[in-house]
């Protein structure tokens, strides 16, 4: 009788197991979690808990002290993290400062291909030409002549998304996204990013954020830090509640639906 072959599973698109990170004291312990295709996931915690740190490690800008990170089917330690890079997609408030003013916005989008930032030469017109698509296709074609540094906060974050879109990459991390934009602002950038999510073949998203007032409708599960571990992980219906975020800031917070969204109440 012939054996029924069991179908094997595909690799997730992103998965840190017992990640450690020390420097000079204990950071992240042992943090274990698994984004896999199709999911867009929210990263909450109090200041300090280990986000930026777990942030830095998975793209590659700081280095675990122990544990293994995998990349849609690379290991970090055993492919070029150089090439894995490029198919992690940042969008952080780092790479803003890092950017000179000078740089033409078409550039900037170019150089995105290769992950590099302020090229010395000019990028190949077939590479500037994608990224005016880019820019025309997202509705901010009127940046094409501009150059980075007179930007608005809210304009500098969606070149940096099409910056991300260049590479052909799986995953998009969003690091507080929305810092230093007003409210207008905030909420026109958080529309885009939602039709960006419906779009077909979108990356899964990955955001980072102080405020439940920006967790999307899209974001499919939560992550939860505290003290440098996971307190939970989990759909989104299951790890928001006032309990989990309760435990996770160490006061009495009561979290309530705004329509598809969330809001957050310190109880006095």
């Amino acid at each position: 009788m012939a054996t029924k072959k069991t179908k094997p599973l595909s690799s997730p698109t992103l998965e840190v197991r017992g990640i450690e990170f020390r420097r000079g004291r204990s950071i992240l312990k042992g943090i274990d979690w698994r984004v896999e295709r199709g999911q867009h996931w929210c990263v909450l915690g109090p200041n300090g808990c280990g986000k930026t740190s777990l942030i830095n490690i998975i793209t590659g800008y700081d280095s675990a002290t122990d544990g293994s990170i995998e990349i849609d089917g690379s290991h970090y330690g055993d492919d070029d993290w150089r090439e894995v890079r490029k198919r992690v997609g940042i969008v952080a408030s780092t790479l803003t400062v890092m950017l000179e003013s000078s740089e033409p916005v078409i550039d900037v989008i170019a150089s995105g291909r290769d992950a590099k930032l302020n090229l010395w030469e000019p990028p190949p017109e077939s590479l500037r030409k994608e990224a005016r698509t880019l820019l025309k296709k997202f509705g901010c074609a009127y940046l094409a002549g501009a150059l980075w540094g007179p930007l608005s906060q809210g304009e500098k974050q969606k070149v940096l998304i099409c910056r991300a879109l260049m590479a052909k990459f799986r995953v998009l991390i969003l690091d507080e996204p929305c810092a230093g934009l007003d409210p207008v602002a905030r909420e026109h950038f958080l529309n885009w990013l939602q039709e960006i999510s419906a779009r077909k073949g979108s990356p899964s998203l990955v955001m980072v954020t102080h405020h439940v007032e920006e967790i999307l409708p899209c974001m499919t599960h939560v992550l939860v830090l505290k003290s440098g571990g996971v307190l939970a992980a989990g759909p989104k219906s299951e790890v928001l509640t006032s309990k989990c975020l309760s435990e996770a800031y160490g006061a009495k917070v009561t979290l309530q639906h705004r329509g598809p969204r969330y809001q957050l109440f310190v109880n006095s």
